[in-house]
């Protein structure tokens, strides 16, 4: 079983040293959002964010708030290919969940989330915090959530994942 680690901190908790070239996975909560995530990504984390307030200003109101996940890797550069992998199922989670993010348009890349489970399971441990809670009702998690993948039997260049997420928590609406 191939295991990537994603230890999600809060923005507010990450040195800014921290990031000066790390790749990784965050999720922006923008002011707006409130019971889904405004958008997941992954990348160059400070490079990231930088084109966001370039390119796409009006889609995120400020201020900003959300998770980060730096992704080491195992070895050279596979932290980008881990960072996409991670980046796809939160994706797909939230969308099992109704926490699919308002902004994101492109999925995903399934080939390379096959590509780590084609000799078997694909497990993503996510610790830390949570990323698909409001910032706001942030707790630290008290045992770690999974995400595990397999290739689906009928060779269709699909796959599925079982996780430790449940349907998102209807709110009542404030009157």
């Amino acid at each position: 079983m191939y295991t990537i680690d994603a230890e999600f901190q809060r923005f507010r908790d990450v040195n800014l040293v921290e990031l000066i070239g790390a790749t990784g996975v965050y999720v922006i909560w923008d002011a707006r959002a409130k019971a889904r995530p405004t958008y997941i990504g992954e990348g160059n984390i400070l490079k990231r964010f930088t084109d966001h307030v370039k390119r796409h200003n009006r889609r995120f109101a400020h201020p900003w708030n959300g998770y980060v996940a730096i992704i080491a890797g195992s070895t050279r550069d596979v932290h980008k290919y881990e960072s996409t992998v991670v980046e796809r199922l939160l994706l797909d989670v939230a969308n099992d969940t109704d926490r699919k993010p308002q902004v994101n348009v492109h999925p995903g890349h399934v080939s390379r989330v096959l590509r780590f489970c084609r000799d078997g399971m694909l497990r993503i441990a996510v610790s830390g915090y949570d990323p698909l809670i409001p910032p706001s009702e942030a707790t630290p998690l008290t045992r770690i959530k999974e995400i595990k993948v397999t290739a689906s039997a009928d060779g269709d260049d699909s796959y599925d994942f079982t996780c430790d997420w449940n349907l998102r928590r209807l709110r009542k609406p404030i009157i």
